[in-house]
């Protein structure tokens, strides 16, 4: 993991925690981190497993090895939230939805119900499931393909979505954005993006300081003139969720990983080992959130004299350090063993 995408990602996940507990202006932050989680890992996937030649034994272990990083935290969470459920709360279990979950199927389902479910977050695990099984496939067909190509490809792919997107109402644009084949687009724009920065890594191998940080500003101003576009205006509101964002998160992405290891401001700033540790434990973040709100809710609250207390009234500061701890403790005596074994087992 490149150490300045490592920190972007626990900034994004942090604004998806925050916008899941009720901070209004967290949701432009937020939604466009999703479309960040999904270019970032097409983008690594693509820079650690260039695709040329596709057997079958070697597909099989790439994609089981990939849903063993998936499957496990997802579970784990899943068996969490069960139990708050049962035992702390008197919400009813759609048993059905909660199989489907479980086998990270359920985003496939329009029925809003179903494709949140329980853990509301899941279904961007199953839809990065579903990336990770026809990514060998995308990456050894564009292997050949020229940068222009790929590039070209994945603007069509985008606009074809944001024809799909334009019609729908709200609740019709949510099933669309959930569903795994809308973020085929995503992962086309990611391997195209690595492709794009092994380019500029070649014909610009180092940047000044002064210039490093003048193109990693930049596009962070893009990024907030895209919000501010959305925030002022309804014109864009269709594309909000996903196809919105794949231009300015993208730019993020290539910035970050192309000028990596230089000393751009942002990307000093970003190397920080405070927001690498956060980095390390983002995606365990990401999945439990909804455990650690409950455990606030129906734990934590009842002590401090608020039984009942709802974590949607803005009281993310509250939840966000007893999430990081939760995540901590998951990522040590959880996640690195269970890697471990998978690696050994997979290697």
């Amino acid at each position: 993991m490149i150490r300045t995408i490592s920190s972007w990602r626990a900034l994004m996940a942090i604004a998806v925690v925050l916008f899941h507990c009720g901070v209004g202006w967290s949701y432009n932050v937020a939604v466009s981190g999703v479309t960040f989680f999904f270019l970032s890992s097409a983008f690594l996937l693509a820079m650690r497993h260039p695709v040329r030649r596709l057997t079958a034994r070697g597909y099989r272990s790439f994609v089981l090895g990939h849903a063993m990083r998936l499957y496990p935290l997802h579970w784990l969470g899943l068996a969490l939230l069960l139990l708050i459920a049962l035992s702390l709360t008197a919400m009813p279990i759609d048993w059905p939805a909660t199989a489907l979950s479980a086998l990270l199927l359920h985003a496939w389902s329009p029925v809003h119900d179903v494709h949140y479910g329980i853990n509301p977050v899941a279904w961007y695990m199953s839809a990065l499931l579903f990336c990770y099984a026809v990514y060998p496939l995308v990456a050894c067909w564009l292997h050949r393909w020229r940068l222009r190509g790929k590039l070209l490809l994945a603007v069509a792919l985008a606009m074809a979505l944001a024809v799909v997107m334009w019609p729908l109402d709200i609740h019709g644009r949510e099933a669309v954005f959930v569903n795994p084949l809308s973020h085929v687009a995503d992962l086309v724009a990611g391997i195209a993006l690595c492709h794009l920065c092994a380019v500029a890594k070649s014909r610009w191998p180092r940047l000044r300081p002064g210039v490093a940080t003048l193109v990693e500003v930049s596009v962070l101003l893009l990024l907030a003139a895209v919000i501010a576009l959305n925030v002022c205006t309804t014109w864009v509101r269709p594309w909000e969720d996903d196809v919105l964002w794949l231009v300015p998160q993208g730019a993020i992405l290539v910035a970050l990983a192309w000028l990596d290891g230089q000393s751009g401001a942002i990307g000093s700033l970003l190397s920080i080992k405070p927001l690498q540790w956060l980095g390390s434990i983002s995606f365990e973040m990401f999945v439990l959130q909804f455990v650690a709100f409950h455990l606030f809710d129906f734990v934590i609250a009842p002590v401090a004299g608020h039984f009942g207390l709802d974590i949607y009234d803005g009281l993310a500061w509250c939840a966000l350090p007893l999430l990081v701890l939760i995540s901590w403790v998951v990522n040590r005596c959880f996640t690195r063993p269970v890697m471990a074994l998978t690696k050994q087992y997979f290697s």
